[in-house]
């Protein structure tokens, strides 16, 4: 990489990302004022009343760390030289899209910031454009297609079908020659990553619809699906990219080297977030078969007394 690119004066810039940022960034800062007031005025009663107040603001600052955490990762991938690389190298592109789904993605679901996002939205806004989402007879089918992709079912099948689409050679190709394509790409790993970690990750104050258990039955599911897609890239005879088009790569490697390349970033750093969730979700399935086994027991000698 050219010392050059060290200089963030020098970095792309994609106003479209940026304004984006800032937009959800304002709207999280104005929707939390009221709460931070709230916080302000029963510290002392929190302060009085034990480790539990001081638990509970402790969450609130780690979703917000989680929050801004997000927030800065869609600026690494996409407006940084990941991004000029990504236009010549398919491990750079791959990178961008695992920073999406695998790290953006969960850090924005942990951090639960949509509640204040929508109160930072000013009251006259709110009210009609709830109501009408609600309540339009003209809006009933995009209300039950919202309602089925948001069920664990409906995201998966659609977080993984856009995975695969989007790794389609024609498809691909289009988003290296087609910038509004490309944002397309990148907005929607962002959006149905969301939606897929939404599935196994609590979002204060809401829950999961899944139990412990299948919980981990659809993060491994999730796994399987990602590491099918690395195998066809890693074994691949040759480049399915345009890429191989190109004259000259940054580090001199081939094509097909360079897709390969891409494919162990899937597979391996790719399946990290996948392992974190995944130990998570099994030790608190663990957990709570063990309580249930002992809440038997327990009453079993009830019984038995």
């Amino acid at each position: 990489m050219s010392v050059s690119w060290l200089n963030p004066l020098t970095w792309p810039v994609e106003p479209w990302v940026l304004l984006g940022i800032e937009v959800t960034a304002i709207l999280y800062l104005w929707g939390s004022r009221i709460p931070s007031q709230t916080r302000r005025e029963n510290a002392p009663s929190l302060a009085r009343g034990g480790g539990s107040g001081w638990g509970q603001w402790n969450a609130s600052r780690w979703r917000a760390v989680a929050f801004w955490s997000g927030l800065g990762t869609i600026l690494v991938a996409l407006d940084t030289p990941i991004e000029t690389l990504a236009r010549q190298l398919f491990w750079a592109h791959m990178t961008q899209h695992l920073l999406l789904i695998m790290v953006a993605a969960p850090l924005l679901v942990v951090g639960a910031p949509w509640l204040q996002i929508w109160r930072g939205l000013p009251l006259s806004i709110r009210r009609p454009l709830a109501r009408t989402a609600v309540r339009h007879p003209a809006l009933a089918g995009p209300r039950r297609a919202f309602a089925w992709s948001s069920a664990p079912v409906g995201a998966f099948v659609l977080s993984t079908a856009n995975l695969w689409f989007w790794h389609w050679p024609a498809v691909y190709d289009l988003t290296l020659r087609n910038h509004a394509v490309h944002h397309l790409e990148h907005g929607l790993f962002l959006g149905l990553g969301i939606l897929f970690w939404a599935q196994v990750i609590d979002q204060y104050p809401f829950h999961a619809r899944l139990s412990q258990f299948k919980r981990v039955v659809f993060v491994f599911g999730g796994t399987i699906a990602s590491w099918a897609l690395a195998a066809v890239l890693a074994f691949a005879t040759a480049p399915f990219y345009s890429y191989a088009a190109l004259t000259w790569r940054p580090g001199g490697i081939s094509a097909l080297t360079d897709q390969q390349f891409g494919a162990g970033i899937m597979w391996v750093p790719g399946s990290i977030t996948y392992s974190i969730v995944f130990i998570a979700c099994l030790y608190l399935w663990f957990r709570e078969e063990d309580a249930r086994g002992r809440a038997f027991a327990a009453g079993q000698v009830e019984v038995a007394k």
